[in-house]
């Protein structure tokens, strides 16, 4: 059975998903009963410009959420901070989407996934008033003004990840919660708009529904197997696109090329391996696909800052 809503967030979703479950619903939370699964979902009311809605579940039933751009406030913007906490799935990274009110966002979650996600609602005048006069980049602009089809997803950083642990642990009747949240809440939104201006300072080319959910489904592919470089004659063929297009829109939407963007992923799917899975690094090397553990080395510096050895022994004396 799939469970199908109109919107991605809100208090709306709360209540259709306990009347569906039979969750108890409480304090805008609803806990999921043992017969559809585990964890829970809740929702923060941070104030008429802010909100948050926090989802730890995992369920038996597929869980497939809808929203038709038209029936998002265009004032609304949507932070969704997914895949927070490493599974060990590189099809599940940590990543944080934001995208424009008229575009339809369509998230699939199988039966039996560990769902980890954050999401920040913030209207746009908030915005606004955060974001410093002086910041001219297009990017930043665009998502502020709406006047222009966007959709950015961005790779979560360590310290967006450590943000939102705190986000998880803090105690529900703890005094100034909500507070704290919408402080949080702020310090996540800050650093994923740091990265974002990283990207080239130029405005992005229109999206249609069709061209974000090839981009998504190409995005899948690369990940499906990290030991496994990508094959542009294959995701040309899936994304029925020329190269140019396919190399365009995804660098537009994720911020990298396919193959960077490849190798930061299996960079830290291999400090993962070495730091959670306790795996020498050589058998992370390998596991990844490198037959040359010289390579591997320079690699993972590059994009990690330490050689691998000395990334196992800092993590091993922690």
């Amino acid at each position: 059975m799939k469970f199908e809503s109109k919107t991605t967030s809100g208090i709306g979703l709360i209540t259709a998903l306990s009347e569906l479950t039979g969750g108890e619903l409480k304090d805008g939370k609803v806990t999921f009963p043992e017969t559809f699964g585990k964890g829970y979902m809740k929702f923060f009311d941070l104030g008429p410009l802010i909100k948050m809605m926090v989802n730890q579940s995992q369920l038996k039933e597929e869980l497939v959420l809808r929203r038709k751009g038209s029936e998002l406030k265009r004032n609304e913007i949507i932070f969704s901070f997914r895949n927070i906490f490493p599974t060990g799935d590189s099809r599940l990274m940590p990543a944080v989407q934001v995208s424009s009110s008229d575009i339809d966002i369509e998230i699939s979650i199988p039966a039996g996934t560990k769902i980890n996600t954050i999401m920040v609602i913030v209207h746009a005048d908030l915005l606004k008033e955060l974001i410093n006069k002086g910041t001219e980049h297009l990017l930043l602009q665009n998502i502020i003004s709406g006047n222009q089809p966007y959709l950015y997803d961005e790779i979560i950083s360590p310290e967006i990840q450590a943000i939102a642990a705190e986000i998880i642990a803090l105690n529900e009747n703890s005094p100034l919660g909500d507070f704290y949240l919408k402080l949080k809440a702020g310090e996540m939104i800050y650093l994923f708009f740091l990265e974002l201006l990283k990207r080239q300072n130029k405005a992005g080319y229109p999206l249609n529904v069709s061209d974000v959910k090839k981009m998504y489904l190409v995005r899948d592919k690369v990940v499906s197997d990290l030991g496994i470089p990508p094959d542009l004659t294959e995701l040309t063929r899936l994304s029925n696109m020329s190269e140019s297009k396919l190399n365009r829109l995804f660098r537009q939407i994720f911020g990298n090329s396919i193959y960077n963007y490849y190798q930061t992923l299996r960079m830290n799917e291999a400090a993962y391996l070495i730091k959670e899975k306790k795996l020498s690094v050589s058998e992370a090397g390998y596991r990844l696909g490198f037959t040359n553990l010289s390579h591997f080395t320079r690699i993972f510096e590059r994009h990690l800052g330490l050689k691998p050895k000395k990334y196992a022994q800092h993590n091993a004396a922690l």
